[in-house]
């Protein structure tokens, strides 16, 4: 799973490399043409939310996986033979279409390989190989262009699919949940085919609903920190691009580091109440990283956000991986990836819009602000919860 799974995110993030540089210079591209086929990769991860955890949890992950690799497979060929930029965004589109089915079917992967004990480990190496393709993909989109061409990239997207294809196919996924339940998909529920019933279960189940409130608040401060993050170190450090560069190593840093810790750290992070503590901490790290006029300062602050975001991320799916039903675990899954893709969809725009009108670092300290209220928020309601199911025990005892 490690394996096909960092293959695979390492050359989608070659390929994004590549078809960035592929749209500038092969095509000429406008600014509004690169930012549509930016938006086009990644908007189905927003809009197939509601679609994708279907067919996972009828069908498993694995054999939506195994298909996603195929698309994907076919969108990066493609790549390689587009002769106008609407052939481009047509091939990015599918791509990004490729990934919004394959990432929630690889994040409902993990219960079916391991014991529960060791669920927090396998989700700290799925999200690890996230973070190796940060550092590793643009680097090898660098040495494929440089050695023979941008379309090199492409070819190398198409065979990390065809393998993460071949190192799936051969996982023996256990039964999981209910008696009967089968890694097959056969035990689908009632409803599995309304589009809403994600976002239903979602609401309905209370440590479901809250977790998932806590990443719509990160993942917003995601999107809006990609406004920010360039014109921050241009215009309030008034470094060049190599140190934004430089500052974004520091945070993959930061990233790797906690994750490879997290087993040690176990269960202390994996409850409603830590969740929460990362996103007001997300708080501090934000205001140090783009609120501040110091180099040291946001170093510091980018450290402590790949931190903190490692910390949130992999307990983030192994709560909900446990709050879910296992014939649910792609609907979920699913409405987890829509939840960051909207609040990306959202945020980005709204973030340009503020910083033009305020600036970079009042922007950021009111991102810092919703953080705080958001992570205050989740750590009362999570209290709320314990302190009713502990009255429901004591009147049940």
């Amino acid at each position: 799973m490690f394996t096909g799974a960092a293959l695979n995110e390492i050359g989608s993030w070659a390929s994004l490399i590549a078809f960035w540089g592929y749209a500038a210079y092969r095509f000429h591209s406008s600014p509004d043409q690169i930012a549509l086929v930016s938006v086009m990769w990644s908007a189905p991860g927003a809009l197939f939310g509601l679609v994708s955890g279907g067919p996972i949890d009828r069908y498993g992950p694995k054999a939506v996986m195994i298909a996603a690799d195929v698309v994907g497979f076919v969108a990066a060929v493609g790549m390689v033979w587009s002769t106008t930029y609407l052939q481009l965004v047509a091939m990015v589109t599918l791509s990004g279409t490729a990934g919004a089915f394959g990432r929630p079917a690889a994040s409902s992967l993990p219960p079916r390989l391991v014991d529960d004990a060791e669920l927090l480990q396998a989700n700290a190496l799925l999200g690890l190989t996230t973070q190796v393709a940060l550092v590793v993909g643009p680097l090898v989109a660098s040495v494929a262009i440089s050695v023979w061409s941008v379309r090199a990239a492409f070819v190398v997207d198409a065979a990390t699919f065809v393998v993460g294809a071949l190192t799936t196919l051969p996982l023996r996924l256990r039964p999981v949940g209910p008696a009967g339940s089968h890694e097959s998909g056969a035990t689908h529920g009632s409803g599995s085919s309304d589009l809403w019933s994600g976002l239903r279960l979602a609401w309905r189940v209370g440590s479901i609903r809250r977790t998932l409130l806590l990443g719509l608040a990160l993942f917003g401060s995601w999107g809006a920190s990609m406004v920010m993050e360039p014109l921050y170190v241009r215009d309030v450090l008034h470094r060049s691009s190599a140190t934004f560069g430089w500052l974004q190593t520091v945070f993959g840093l930061g990233l790797i580091v906690t994750t490879l810790l997290l087993p040690r750290l176990g269960e202390r992070v994996v409850n409603g109440r830590a969740q929460a503590a990362s996103v007001m901490a997300s708080a501090g790290a934000v205001t140090l990283y783009l609120a501040t006029s110091s180099l040291v300062a946001a170093a510091i602050g980018i450290f402590l956000w790949g931190v903190l975001t490692s910390l949130f991320l992999p307990p983030f799916y192994t709560l909900l991986q446990r709050s879910t039903p296992a014939e649910s675990h792609g609907r979920i899954m699913a409405t987890a990836g829509m939840a960051n893709g909207v609040a990306g969809l959202v945020t980005t725009p709204l973030a340009g819009v503020v910083v033009a009108a305020v600036g970079v670092r009042s922007t950021a300290l009111a991102v810092a602000a919703g953080l705080l209220a958001a992570g205050a928020s989740g750590w009362l309601a999570d209290q709320g919860a314990a302190n009713s199911e502990s009255r429901a025990a004591a009147r049940a005892g």
